[in-house]
């Protein structure tokens, strides 16, 4: 019969939990970063507001968060064959395709573009070192967003300046 040495026995157990863990953190660090988030996360609220708007919410409900807009258009692209309402604010538009926002387009600092579930929100002016992780493309830092567990053609982009400060944060759903 041999001998069982304990103490090899374990000293080598401890160095295969150290490597496992070790490659484990080196693939979280290699790994890209998520550059998807749900829609149902999305928010726009007035940087000094409290009321926060989301990707679905009716007029009414865009107007007692962010006020009354500068002006309300009809809104109708002939590429998508949709038909709705536009809010226009001083450096906003909300774009509603029956009475649920859609789409949005923001070049004013006034407000904030964020994840509700992190509580970080961006607006014009932050660097691009502020964003989350996301795909840099031509100046422009993009995230997919999900729906219903899918992605689907719905972005959420963030054009940069050549100083890599935000100057336009959107939203599409095409």
């Amino acid at each position: 019969m041999s001998k069982i040495n304990y103490k090899k026995t374990i000293v080598l157990g401890v160095g295969a939990v150290a490597i496992v863990s070790a490659g484990f953190f080196i693939t979280q660090l290699l790994s890209p970063p998520k550059v998807t988030v749900d829609v149902a996360d999305l928010e726009i609220k007035l940087r000094a507001g409290k009321n926060a708007v989301k990707i679905g919410s009716s007029q009414n409900a865009v107007i007692s968060a962010l006020g009354q807009p500068k002006q309300i258009a009809p809104y109708s692209t002939q590429a998508h064959y949709k038909q709705g309402t536009v809010l226009n604010y001083n450096g906003a538009k909300f774009i509603f395709i029956h009475d649920k926002l859609a789409n949005f387009e923001i070049t004013s600092h006034k407000y904030n573009v964020g994840l509700a579930s992190a509580h970080k929100y961006n607006a014009i002016g932050n660097t691009e070192a502020e964003l989350p992780a996301f795909k840099i493309q031509d100046k422009t830092a993009l995230l997919d967003v999900t729906n219903d567990d899918s992605t689907t053609n719905q972005y959420l982009e963030y054009d940069l300046s050549d100083a890599g400060t935000v100057t336009k944060i959107s939203y599409s759903d095409y």
